[in-house]
């Protein structure tokens, strides 16, 4: 049972390496999506692959009263290797949304209120408590449409206007200028719930002024800060982890106060985490507020995620990512400046969408790029191809793949 909308032809993988899917039906495909988001280092990396079987011969699952040395040097090596300016403990799950609901479950315990701030563009998991729409008791996702399209001379004044102590007093002066969220009480907030960007694979990408209003404002008063990096963090756009776009965040005093993990965490394995600042974490633990899982902390997941950390800091993926995501992003501008069919490119990192014009098959030109040999994201509905392609991807690939684009698109024009 699958309980989601998949194309009306099938698509029988077979096995897969690298950028490479390998299928019953259109043989060969180049995976422009990383499986599901999540092989941000390709399929069956060699070396995540060599750590599995080594792992399986040793430790696989323990009982949770059981410690081993994986889940702290986790944390400690993600740390290291994403720059992470504050102090952090671990909790590794097994999904997403389950780590993004633990999260925000820690911020209603510390502060002792239960409503939370977020956007109405933000997908935060599937678990009734946090998919749309999100039960307004509790919550207050607000329409950030029109913010959408702050341009960078919003009131006059530049965007890039958080200093590096992410001082309250500059981030806050425009969006407040505005005026169209000062009615907001933000002493009722136990957190804002922030995810960069992703918005349920449509990009759309909060300006940075309005993050470090609500940011800067709910911390002020009193609130926590937890950011959903289930789909953005691990190179997904272009830094380690979407909020460091983001200066009030990426600051000192305005780091996130929890960082939810999925997805690039295991390269397709499925671990998650919830990243606790230090202090919160020893607070949280005095409250006696207990939380158990089958697989919290299993060894296997975190031996894997180690060593998906350590090929990506040794690889500088993060940043060869960021550039290919740039390099896709200018052939697809060249495609669109002579293709009527196009609306919108829209994209950060190797994160991005390609908007269509009403009327226009997303499915057809899906179909299209199987025959051609490319598998990518796509949506009838909502008239988009998405691509997220691995880190890993070469030029050749994004190369081949501008090319049967729009060879596509050039067939239904008629070419």
């Amino acid at each position: 049972m699958k309980l989601f909308v998949r194309p009306e032809w099938p698509i029988t993988a077979i096995r897969s390496r690298g950028t490479r899917v390998i299928t019953k039906e259109y043989g060969e495909l180049v995976d422009m999506e990383s499986g599901c988001w999540a092989a941000v280092l390709g399929h069956n990396h060699p070396d995540v692959v060599k750590v599995i079987h080594e792992q399986v011969d040793t430790l696989f699952h323990t009982h949770q009263y059981f410690e081993t040395e994986h889940p702290a040097k986790l944390v400690e090596e993600l740390t290291e290797a994403a720059n992470l300016i504050t102090k952090y403990s671990g909790c590794f799950l097994s999904s997403g949304s389950e780590a993004v609901s633990l999260a925000v479950m820690l911020s209603e315990l510390l502060t002792g209120r239960r409503k939370k701030l977020s956007m109405n563009i933000s997908y935060l998991g599937a678990s009734a408590d946090l998919r749309h729409p999100r039960d307004r008791m509790y919550w207050d996702d607000l329409d950030v449409t029109e913010c959408l399209r702050c341009g960078e001379d919003c009131s006059g004044v530049s965007n890039n206007i958080s200093d590096t102590d992410g001082n309250l007093k500059d981030i806050g002066r425009d969006c407040s200028s505005c005026g169209r969220y000062n009615h907001l009480d933000f002493s009722q907030y136990a957190s804002f719930v922030f995810e960069p960007g992703n918005s349920g694979g449509m990009v759309l990408l909060p300006p940075e002024r309005l993050v470090n209003f609500l940011a800067g404002n709910v911390r002020a008063a009193g609130g926590l800060l937890v950011v959903n990096e289930v789909t953005t963090g691990f190179g997904r756009t272009g830094k380690w982890f979407g909020f460091q776009h983001y200066g009030f965040m990426n600051s000192v005093t305005g780091a996130p106060d929890f960082i939810a993990l999925g997805k690039g965490l295991g390269n397709g394995y499925p671990i998650s985490a919830v990243l606790a600042r230090e202090s919160l974490a020893v607070a949280a633990e005095k409250t006696g507020f207990r939380y158990v899982q089958s697989h919290i902390d299993d060894p296997m997941g975190c031996r894997i995620a180690r060593e998906v950390v350590s090929v990506m800091a040794k690889g500088n993926w993060v940043l060869k990512g960021s550039e290919m995501g740039e390099y896709l992003r200018s052939r697809l501008a060249d495609i669109a400046a002579g293709n009527k069919y196009i609306k919108e490119i829209r994209g950060r990192g190797m994160m991005n969408v390609v908007m269509l014009e009403s009327g226009v098959s997303a499915g057809a030109i899906f179909k299209g790029l199987l025959e051609r040999g490319y598998f990518c994201g796509y949506s009838e509905q909502l008239s988009f191809i998405h691509l997220y392609a691995p880190l890993i991807i070469s030029r050749e690939d994004v190369d081949g793949f501008c090319s049967a684009f729009e060879q596509v698109l050039d067939i239904r024009d008629g070419s």
